[in-house]
Protein backbone atom coordinates (compact mmCIF):
# COMPACT_ATOMS: atom_id res chain seq x y z
CA UNK A 1 0.00 0.00 0.00
CA UNK A 2 1.05 3.72 -0.92
CA UNK A 3 1.94 5.94 1.84
CA UNK A 4 0.05 9.38 1.62
CA UNK A 5 2.56 12.39 1.20
CA UNK A 6 3.96 14.33 4.03
CA UNK A 7 2.69 18.01 4.40
CA UNK A 8 5.59 20.70 4.13
CA UNK A 9 6.61 21.51 7.80
CA UNK A 10 7.88 25.69 8.19
CA UNK A 11 11.38 25.72 8.49
CA UNK A 12 11.82 22.57 6.43
CA UNK A 13 14.54 22.93 4.39
CA UNK A 14 17.33 25.48 3.43
CA UNK A 15 14.44 28.03 2.12
CA UNK A 16 11.98 27.51 4.76
CA UNK A 17 14.86 27.46 7.62
CA UNK A 18 15.51 30.92 6.55
CA UNK A 19 12.27 32.16 6.65
CA UNK A 20 11.66 30.74 9.78
CA UNK A 21 14.53 32.76 10.95
CA UNK A 22 13.59 35.88 9.45
CA UNK A 23 10.64 35.76 11.09
CA UNK A 24 11.44 35.36 14.51
CA UNK A 25 13.54 38.39 14.39
CA UNK A 26 10.85 40.48 13.38
CA UNK A 27 8.92 39.21 15.93
CA UNK A 28 11.76 40.07 18.79
CA UNK A 29 12.22 43.45 17.10
CA UNK A 30 8.78 44.46 16.52
CA UNK A 31 8.09 42.65 20.75
CA UNK A 32 11.16 44.79 22.30
CA UNK A 33 12.20 44.65 25.64
CA UNK A 34 10.01 45.16 28.59
CA UNK A 35 13.51 46.11 30.39
CA UNK A 36 14.23 48.34 28.84
CA UNK A 37 13.71 52.56 28.29
CA UNK A 38 14.90 53.91 25.19
CA UNK A 39 15.88 57.82 26.01
CA UNK A 40 18.31 60.06 24.59
CA UNK A 41 21.56 60.64 25.67
CA UNK A 42 21.14 64.01 28.29
CA UNK A 43 18.06 64.57 27.32
CA UNK A 44 15.99 65.40 30.37
CA UNK A 45 13.30 62.83 31.19
CA UNK A 46 9.85 63.42 33.82
CA UNK A 47 9.49 61.06 36.46
CA UNK A 48 5.75 60.34 37.06
CA UNK A 49 5.77 62.18 39.90
CA UNK A 50 6.87 65.69 38.17
CA UNK A 51 4.40 65.29 35.19
CA UNK A 52 1.35 65.12 37.41
CA UNK A 53 2.68 68.05 39.56
CA UNK A 54 2.85 69.62 35.92
CA UNK A 55 -0.68 68.41 35.33
CA UNK A 56 -1.84 70.43 38.64
CA UNK A 57 0.34 73.37 38.84
CA UNK A 58 -1.85 75.66 36.89
CA UNK A 59 -5.11 75.32 38.41
CA UNK A 60 -3.37 75.87 42.10
CA UNK A 61 -3.22 79.05 44.38
CA UNK A 62 -2.68 80.84 47.28
CA UNK A 63 -5.17 82.34 49.06
CA UNK A 64 -4.99 84.74 52.28
CA UNK A 65 -8.07 85.10 54.93
CA UNK A 66 -8.01 87.82 56.60
CA UNK A 67 -10.80 88.51 59.56
CA UNK A 68 -11.89 91.11 62.28
CA UNK A 69 -14.53 91.73 64.80
CA UNK A 70 -15.15 93.31 68.23
CA UNK A 71 -15.06 90.80 71.59
CA UNK A 72 -18.14 91.50 73.69
CA UNK A 73 -17.93 89.83 76.90
CA UNK A 74 -20.86 88.45 79.10
CA UNK A 75 -21.28 91.84 80.85
CA UNK A 76 -21.75 93.75 77.91
CA UNK A 77 -19.08 95.82 77.50
CA UNK A 78 -16.47 95.13 74.49
CA UNK A 79 -13.00 93.88 75.47
CA UNK A 80 -10.79 97.35 74.80
CA UNK A 81 -7.87 95.86 72.24
CA UNK A 82 -4.11 97.52 72.63
CA UNK A 83 -5.52 99.34 75.76
CA UNK A 84 -8.06 101.47 76.28
CA UNK A 85 -9.99 101.20 73.20
CA UNK A 86 -12.87 99.33 72.54
CA UNK A 87 -13.23 101.17 69.18
CA UNK A 88 -10.56 98.86 67.79
CA UNK A 89 -11.37 95.59 66.38
CA UNK A 90 -9.42 92.34 66.62
CA UNK A 91 -7.87 91.04 63.54
CA UNK A 92 -6.70 87.76 62.53
CA UNK A 93 -5.29 86.61 59.32
CA UNK A 94 -3.91 83.36 57.79
CA UNK A 95 -3.40 81.34 54.87
CA UNK A 96 -4.55 78.39 53.11
CA UNK A 97 -4.28 76.84 49.04
CA UNK A 98 -7.31 76.51 46.82
CA UNK A 99 -7.99 75.13 43.28
CA UNK A 100 -9.56 75.59 40.03
CA UNK A 101 -12.88 73.40 39.47
CA UNK A 102 -13.97 75.11 36.27
CA UNK A 103 -12.35 77.78 34.38
CA UNK A 104 -14.74 80.47 34.78
CA UNK A 105 -13.81 81.48 38.26
CA UNK A 106 -14.90 78.83 40.43
CA UNK A 107 -12.25 77.53 42.96
CA UNK A 108 -12.44 74.78 45.79
CA UNK A 109 -10.92 74.88 48.97
CA UNK A 110 -11.21 73.27 52.96
CA UNK A 111 -14.48 74.43 54.75
CA UNK A 112 -12.55 75.29 57.75
CA UNK A 113 -10.17 77.32 56.19
CA UNK A 114 -13.47 79.80 54.87
CA UNK A 115 -15.71 78.84 58.50
CA UNK A 116 -16.50 82.17 60.68
CA UNK A 117 -16.47 80.18 63.63
CA UNK A 118 -12.30 79.85 62.00
CA UNK A 119 -11.99 83.40 62.82
CA UNK A 120 -13.87 83.07 65.89
CA UNK A 121 -11.30 81.21 67.26
CA UNK A 122 -8.46 82.99 66.17
CA UNK A 123 -9.75 86.40 67.25
CA UNK A 124 -10.30 84.71 70.54
CA UNK A 125 -6.68 83.73 70.74
CA UNK A 126 -5.84 87.22 70.13
CA UNK A 127 -7.78 88.62 72.56
CA UNK A 128 -7.25 85.92 75.33
CA UNK A 129 -3.60 88.32 76.39
CA UNK A 130 -5.58 91.47 76.34
CA UNK A 131 -8.41 90.27 78.64
CA UNK A 132 -5.96 88.85 81.29
CA UNK A 133 -4.45 92.14 81.38
CA UNK A 134 -7.89 94.07 81.64
CA UNK A 135 -8.95 91.57 84.10
CA UNK A 136 -5.80 89.74 85.38
CA UNK A 137 -7.99 89.04 88.97
CA UNK A 138 -10.18 86.84 87.48
CA UNK A 139 -9.94 82.30 87.61
CA UNK A 140 -9.93 82.44 84.02
CA UNK A 141 -6.76 85.22 83.60
CA UNK A 142 -4.57 82.68 85.29
CA UNK A 143 -3.30 81.35 81.84
CA UNK A 144 -3.77 82.73 78.08
CA UNK A 145 -5.19 79.13 77.13
CA UNK A 146 -7.77 78.87 80.36
CA UNK A 147 -8.99 82.54 78.96
CA UNK A 148 -9.21 81.39 75.55
CA UNK A 149 -11.33 78.83 76.67
CA UNK A 150 -13.30 80.73 78.56
CA UNK A 151 -13.52 83.54 75.87
CA UNK A 152 -15.03 80.86 73.78
CA UNK A 153 -17.87 79.35 76.35
CA UNK A 154 -18.69 82.82 77.22
CA UNK A 155 -18.16 85.95 74.85
CA UNK A 156 -18.68 86.63 71.33
CA UNK A 157 -17.40 88.24 68.26
CA UNK A 158 -19.38 90.77 66.80
CA UNK A 159 -19.09 92.38 62.95
CA UNK A 160 -19.91 95.62 61.89
CA UNK A 161 -23.34 95.42 64.01
CA UNK A 162 -24.04 93.23 66.89
CA UNK A 163 -25.85 90.98 65.37
CA UNK A 164 -23.35 89.85 62.48
CA UNK A 165 -20.24 87.53 63.11
CA UNK A 166 -16.75 89.00 62.25
CA UNK A 167 -16.15 90.19 59.01
CA UNK A 168 -14.03 87.75 56.77
CA UNK A 169 -12.49 88.37 53.18
CA UNK A 170 -10.56 86.38 51.06
CA UNK A 171 -7.64 87.43 48.59
CA UNK A 172 -6.87 84.92 46.27
CA UNK A 173 -3.04 85.25 44.68
CA UNK A 174 -2.59 83.89 41.32
CA UNK A 175 1.34 83.57 39.61
CA UNK A 176 4.26 81.55 39.80
CA UNK A 177 7.49 81.95 41.64
CA UNK A 178 8.03 85.55 43.21
CA UNK A 179 5.64 87.16 40.44
CA UNK A 180 2.05 87.89 41.03
CA UNK A 181 0.06 87.84 37.76
CA UNK A 182 -3.20 88.70 39.89
CA UNK A 183 -5.15 89.36 42.84
CA UNK A 184 -8.27 88.62 43.03
CA UNK A 185 -11.48 88.73 45.57
CA UNK A 186 -13.11 85.96 46.56
CA UNK A 187 -16.95 85.09 47.41
CA UNK A 188 -17.92 81.95 49.54
CA UNK A 189 -20.79 80.35 47.43
CA UNK A 190 -21.43 77.26 50.20
CA UNK A 191 -18.87 75.32 52.63
CA UNK A 192 -19.46 72.58 54.80
CA UNK A 193 -17.77 72.68 58.23
CA UNK A 194 -14.70 70.69 59.20
CA UNK A 195 -17.06 68.17 60.61
CA UNK A 196 -19.64 68.11 57.71
CA UNK A 197 -17.03 67.41 54.59
CA UNK A 198 -14.52 70.29 55.05
CA UNK A 199 -15.20 71.21 51.71
CA UNK A 200 -16.33 75.07 50.24
CA UNK A 201 -16.52 76.49 46.81
CA UNK A 202 -15.48 79.91 46.11
CA UNK A 203 -16.35 82.02 42.93
CA UNK A 204 -13.65 84.96 41.23
CA UNK A 205 -14.44 87.29 38.64
CA UNK A 206 -12.61 85.81 36.14
CA UNK A 207 -12.58 83.66 32.78
CA UNK A 208 -10.50 80.96 30.88
CA UNK A 209 -8.42 80.46 34.10
CA UNK A 210 -6.65 76.90 34.41
CA UNK A 211 -8.72 74.02 35.59
CA UNK A 212 -8.23 70.51 37.07
CA UNK A 213 -9.56 67.09 36.40
CA UNK A 214 -11.57 65.22 39.81
CA UNK A 215 -11.92 61.41 40.10
CA UNK A 216 -14.05 59.19 41.80
CA UNK A 217 -14.07 57.34 44.83
CA UNK A 218 -14.03 54.18 42.98
CA UNK A 219 -10.64 54.91 41.64
CA UNK A 220 -9.28 55.38 44.74
CA UNK A 221 -7.67 52.53 46.38
CA UNK A 222 -5.78 51.40 49.23
CA UNK A 223 -2.02 51.79 48.20
CA UNK A 224 -2.78 54.61 45.49
CA UNK A 225 0.13 56.56 44.74
CA UNK A 226 -0.70 60.30 45.55
CA UNK A 227 1.21 63.86 45.93
CA UNK A 228 -0.35 66.80 48.13
CA UNK A 229 0.07 69.83 47.13
CA UNK A 230 -0.32 72.80 48.79
CA UNK A 231 1.73 75.81 50.72
CA UNK A 232 2.92 75.01 53.76
CA UNK A 233 3.71 77.96 56.08
CA UNK A 234 6.70 76.36 57.89
CA UNK A 235 8.53 76.36 53.85
CA UNK A 236 6.94 80.29 53.84
CA UNK A 237 8.05 81.40 56.87
CA UNK A 238 12.46 80.11 55.69
CA UNK A 239 12.40 80.54 52.04
CA UNK A 240 11.54 83.11 49.97
CA UNK A 241 8.13 84.40 48.68
CA UNK A 242 7.07 81.63 46.32
CA UNK A 243 3.70 80.86 44.54
CA UNK A 244 4.95 77.76 43.26
CA UNK A 245 3.56 75.19 45.41
CA UNK A 246 5.02 71.88 47.23
CA UNK A 247 4.58 68.63 46.68
CA UNK A 248 4.66 66.27 49.25
CA UNK A 249 4.46 62.40 48.02
CA UNK A 250 2.86 59.33 49.56
CA UNK A 251 -0.16 56.53 48.98
CA UNK A 252 -3.82 56.04 50.44
CA UNK A 253 -3.14 54.20 53.74
CA UNK A 254 -7.30 53.90 54.85
CA UNK A 255 -10.57 54.60 53.03
CA UNK A 256 -12.51 55.25 56.63
CA UNK A 257 -15.72 57.55 58.02
CA UNK A 258 -15.18 60.00 60.59
CA UNK A 259 -18.77 60.40 62.58
CA UNK A 260 -20.27 59.06 58.97
CA UNK A 261 -18.18 61.43 56.95
CA UNK A 262 -15.41 59.95 54.41
CA UNK A 263 -12.12 60.52 54.86
CA UNK A 264 -9.00 59.32 53.22
CA UNK A 265 -5.91 59.01 55.63
CA UNK A 266 -2.63 59.41 53.41
CA UNK A 267 1.08 59.00 54.89
CA UNK A 268 2.27 62.36 53.11
CA UNK A 269 2.69 65.15 55.41
CA UNK A 270 0.79 67.46 55.31
CA UNK A 271 1.41 70.58 57.54
CA UNK A 272 -0.59 74.42 58.13
CA UNK A 273 -1.15 76.47 54.89
CA UNK A 274 -1.69 73.13 52.62
CA UNK A 275 -5.70 73.10 53.65
CA UNK A 276 -8.04 72.96 50.86
CA UNK A 277 -5.52 72.31 48.54
CA UNK A 278 -5.59 69.21 46.01
CA UNK A 279 -4.23 65.54 46.73
CA UNK A 280 -3.90 64.11 43.33
CA UNK A 281 -3.31 60.82 41.84
CA UNK A 282 -0.35 60.72 39.72
CA UNK A 283 -2.42 60.88 36.44
CA UNK A 284 -3.33 64.82 38.18
CA UNK A 285 -6.73 64.35 38.93
CA UNK A 286 -7.65 65.49 42.25
CA UNK A 287 -8.92 62.26 45.05
CA UNK A 288 -9.51 65.20 47.52
CA UNK A 289 -8.93 68.06 49.58
CA UNK A 290 -6.15 68.68 52.47
CA UNK A 291 -8.39 68.44 55.62
CA UNK A 292 -6.53 68.16 58.74
CA UNK A 293 -3.85 66.12 60.86
CA UNK A 294 -4.17 64.64 64.49
CA UNK A 295 -2.47 67.61 67.06
CA UNK A 296 -0.90 64.78 69.27
CA UNK A 297 0.52 62.61 65.70
CA UNK A 298 4.02 62.90 65.05
CA UNK A 299 4.61 60.66 62.17
CA UNK A 300 2.92 61.43 58.41
CA UNK A 301 -0.46 60.60 59.56
CA UNK A 302 -2.87 63.00 57.66
CA UNK A 303 -6.54 63.15 56.44
CA UNK A 304 -7.93 64.33 53.10
CA UNK A 305 -11.76 64.80 52.38
CA UNK A 306 -12.75 62.71 49.11
CA UNK A 307 -13.89 65.02 46.46
CA UNK A 308 -16.97 63.43 46.38
CA UNK A 309 -18.18 65.86 49.10
CA UNK A 310 -16.80 68.60 46.28
CA UNK A 311 -18.83 67.17 43.62
CA UNK A 312 -22.01 67.32 45.88
CA UNK A 313 -21.51 71.24 46.00
CA UNK A 314 -20.94 71.78 42.74
CA UNK A 315 -24.20 69.88 41.65
CA UNK A 316 -25.96 71.94 43.90
CA UNK A 317 -25.16 74.90 42.39
CA UNK A 318 -25.21 73.75 38.74
CA UNK A 319 -21.29 74.02 37.91
CA UNK A 320 -19.69 71.39 36.17
CA UNK A 321 -15.90 70.51 36.54
CA UNK A 322 -14.48 70.50 33.86
CA UNK A 323 -10.92 71.47 31.65
CA UNK A 324 -10.94 74.96 29.50
CA UNK A 325 -9.71 75.29 26.14
CA UNK A 326 -6.50 76.18 27.55
CA UNK A 327 -5.80 73.57 29.31
CA UNK A 328 -6.53 70.86 26.87
CA UNK A 329 -4.01 72.77 24.47
CA UNK A 330 -1.24 73.36 27.65
CA UNK A 331 -1.67 69.23 28.60
CA UNK A 332 -1.21 68.58 25.01
CA UNK A 333 2.01 70.65 24.96
CA UNK A 334 3.07 68.86 28.31
CA UNK A 335 2.86 65.59 26.57
CA UNK A 336 5.14 66.58 23.61
CA UNK A 337 7.35 68.28 26.00
CA UNK A 338 7.81 65.53 27.57
CA UNK A 339 8.75 62.81 24.72
CA UNK A 340 11.17 65.39 23.23
CA UNK A 341 8.84 67.45 20.59
CA UNK A 342 9.62 71.09 21.14
CA UNK A 343 8.43 72.07 18.20
CA UNK A 344 5.17 70.85 18.36
CA UNK A 345 5.12 71.63 21.99
CA UNK A 346 6.14 75.32 21.84
CA UNK A 347 2.57 75.33 19.21
CA UNK A 348 0.27 74.26 21.91
CA UNK A 349 2.03 76.56 24.75
CA UNK A 350 1.14 79.42 22.40
CA UNK A 351 -2.30 78.41 21.90
CA UNK A 352 -2.48 78.05 25.47
CA UNK A 353 -1.28 81.08 25.95
CA UNK A 354 -3.08 82.85 23.86
CA UNK A 355 -6.56 82.21 25.54
CA UNK A 356 -5.05 82.55 28.79
CA UNK A 357 -1.78 85.08 28.94
CA UNK A 358 -0.88 84.92 32.63
CA UNK A 359 -0.97 80.56 32.48
CA UNK A 360 0.72 80.19 35.53
CA UNK A 361 4.18 78.89 34.69
CA UNK A 362 3.40 78.25 31.10
CA UNK A 363 6.52 80.86 29.86
CA UNK A 364 8.97 79.51 32.09
CA UNK A 365 7.74 75.96 30.75
CA UNK A 366 7.69 77.11 26.91
CA UNK A 367 11.73 78.90 27.39
CA UNK A 368 12.63 75.63 28.32
CA UNK A 369 11.15 74.08 25.25
CA UNK A 370 13.16 76.59 23.38
CA UNK A 371 16.17 75.91 25.14
CA UNK A 372 15.97 72.41 25.08
CA UNK A 373 14.56 72.03 21.34
CA UNK A 374 18.59 74.65 20.67
CA UNK A 375 20.23 71.88 22.95
CA UNK A 376 19.11 68.23 21.49
CA UNK A 377 16.91 69.10 18.83
CA UNK A 378 13.09 67.90 18.36
CA UNK A 379 13.66 63.73 18.82
CA UNK A 380 13.26 61.72 16.11
CA UNK A 381 10.27 59.36 14.97
CA UNK A 382 13.19 56.82 14.05
CA UNK A 383 14.36 56.38 17.92
CA UNK A 384 14.76 54.15 20.59
CA UNK A 385 11.13 51.16 21.11
CA UNK A 386 9.78 53.26 17.49
CA UNK A 387 13.04 52.90 15.74
CA UNK A 388 13.14 48.65 16.64
CA UNK A 389 9.72 48.47 15.68
CA UNK A 390 10.68 50.01 12.16
CA UNK A 391 13.48 47.77 12.11
CA UNK A 392 10.83 45.28 12.52
CA UNK A 393 8.23 45.95 10.01
CA UNK A 394 10.64 46.63 6.96
CA UNK A 395 12.17 43.04 8.02
CA UNK A 396 8.38 41.88 8.14
CA UNK A 397 7.88 43.03 4.83
CA UNK A 398 11.55 42.24 3.53
CA UNK A 399 10.36 38.37 4.68
CA UNK A 400 7.04 38.68 2.64
CA UNK A 401 8.92 39.79 -0.40
CA UNK A 402 11.44 36.65 -0.34
CA UNK A 403 8.60 34.49 0.30
CA UNK A 404 7.10 35.33 -2.76
CA UNK A 405 10.21 35.63 -4.81
CA UNK A 406 11.13 32.21 -3.46
CA UNK A 407 7.76 30.86 -4.93
CA UNK A 408 7.79 32.59 -8.36
CA UNK A 409 11.55 31.37 -8.75
CA UNK A 410 10.78 27.73 -7.95
CA UNK A 411 7.26 28.00 -10.15
CA UNK A 412 9.66 29.47 -12.49
CA UNK A 413 12.25 26.81 -12.36
CA UNK A 414 9.77 24.02 -12.94
CA UNK A 415 8.25 25.87 -15.64
CA UNK A 416 11.88 26.02 -17.77
CA UNK A 417 12.50 22.04 -17.30
CA UNK A 418 11.48 19.83 -19.99
CA UNK A 419 8.01 20.30 -20.97
CA UNK A 420 5.51 17.94 -18.77
CA UNK A 421 3.64 16.41 -20.91
CA UNK A 422 0.14 15.80 -20.86
CA UNK A 423 -0.96 12.52 -18.61
CA UNK A 424 -2.06 9.82 -20.60
CA UNK A 425 -3.58 6.66 -19.26
CA UNK A 426 -1.04 3.52 -19.81
CA UNK A 427 -2.11 1.81 -23.29
CA UNK A 428 -3.67 -1.42 -22.62
CA UNK A 429 -1.05 -4.13 -22.79
CA UNK A 430 1.63 -1.70 -20.79
CA UNK A 431 2.51 -2.31 -17.39
CA UNK A 432 4.53 -0.10 -14.96
CA UNK A 433 7.70 -1.89 -13.57
CA UNK A 434 8.14 -4.34 -11.18
CA UNK A 435 5.33 -5.89 -12.46
CA UNK A 436 4.42 -8.19 -15.67
CA UNK A 437 1.46 -7.94 -18.62
CA UNK A 438 0.74 -11.05 -20.36
CA UNK A 439 1.96 -10.33 -24.44
CA UNK A 440 3.78 -6.97 -23.62
CA UNK A 441 7.22 -7.20 -25.10
CA UNK A 442 10.45 -5.51 -23.30
CA UNK A 443 10.80 -2.96 -26.19
CA UNK A 444 7.68 -1.43 -25.10
CA UNK A 445 8.62 -0.67 -21.26
CA UNK A 446 11.95 1.01 -22.87
CA UNK A 447 9.79 3.33 -25.02
CA UNK A 448 7.44 4.31 -22.01
CA UNK A 449 10.52 5.73 -20.03
CA UNK A 450 11.75 8.52 -20.19
CA UNK A 451 15.82 9.17 -21.72
CA UNK A 452 17.47 10.01 -18.29
CA UNK A 453 15.42 7.96 -15.95
CA UNK A 454 15.37 4.24 -17.54
CA UNK A 455 14.48 2.83 -14.38
CA UNK A 456 11.19 4.70 -13.56
CA UNK A 457 8.23 5.30 -16.38
CA UNK A 458 5.36 7.50 -15.83
CA UNK A 459 2.76 5.89 -14.60
CA UNK A 460 4.43 4.79 -10.97
CA UNK A 461 4.16 6.83 -8.16
CA UNK A 462 7.25 9.40 -7.21
CA UNK A 463 8.23 10.58 -3.89
CA UNK A 464 10.72 13.48 -3.14
CA UNK A 465 13.36 11.57 -1.33
CA UNK A 466 13.42 14.87 1.40
CA UNK A 467 9.92 15.49 2.45
CA UNK A 468 8.08 12.62 0.89
CA UNK A 469 5.68 14.54 -0.98
CA UNK A 470 4.66 12.96 -4.44
CA UNK A 471 5.49 14.69 -7.74
CA UNK A 472 5.27 14.18 -11.68
CA UNK A 473 8.01 12.43 -12.70
CA UNK A 474 9.34 14.49 -15.31
CA UNK A 475 9.62 17.22 -12.34
CA UNK A 476 13.16 18.88 -11.45
CA UNK A 477 12.15 19.51 -7.60
CA UNK A 478 9.72 18.86 -5.61
CA UNK A 479 6.57 21.25 -5.95
CA UNK A 480 6.46 20.88 -2.07
CA UNK A 481 9.70 21.71 -0.71
CA UNK A 482 11.84 22.65 -3.33
CA UNK A 483 14.74 20.56 -3.25
CA UNK A 484 16.47 18.75 -6.52
CA UNK A 485 14.79 15.49 -7.01
CA UNK A 486 17.42 13.06 -6.88
CA UNK A 487 16.25 9.83 -9.43
CA UNK A 488 17.59 6.96 -7.93
CA UNK A 489 15.84 8.12 -4.71
CA UNK A 490 12.11 7.95 -6.10
CA UNK A 491 11.89 4.94 -6.83
CA UNK A 492 8.52 3.73 -6.43
CA UNK A 493 9.15 0.82 -4.34
CA UNK A 494 11.01 3.57 -1.66
CA UNK A 495 7.20 4.38 -0.08
CA UNK A 496 5.37 1.31 -0.31
CA UNK A 497 4.01 -0.22 2.98
CA UNK A 498 3.70 -4.39 2.45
Amino acid sequence: MVSRARPARLGSGPVGGRIFALLAVAALLMAGSPGIAYADDGRPQANPEERAAALIRPAVMYIVIGAYGWVRLPTGQRLSHYGDNPTKPFTAGWGCTAFTVNPDGWLATAGHCVDPQSARDLIFEHAASDYVKQFPDSPEALNPVGAVQWLRKNARVEGETAEQGPEVSITVLYGSGAKVAATMNADVVDFRPIDKGDVALLRVDRRNMPSSELTTDADVSIGTRILAVGYPKSTQDITDPSLDPTYKSGTVSKKSLRQTIPEYEIDAPISDGMSGGPTIELNGKVIGLNSFRPASESQPFNFVAPVAGLAALLAAKGVVPTLGPADLSYRKGLDLYYSGHYSAAIKEFDTALSMSPDFPGLVDLRTSAVNLRQQYGDVSVLRGSNLMWYIGLVVVLAVGGGVTFTVLRSRRQRSAASPVPDFQPIPDGWSPVGGGAEGAGEHAADAAAPADAEHLTAGEPHFCANCGAQHHHTEKFCPSCGEPIVIDASAHGKHEKS
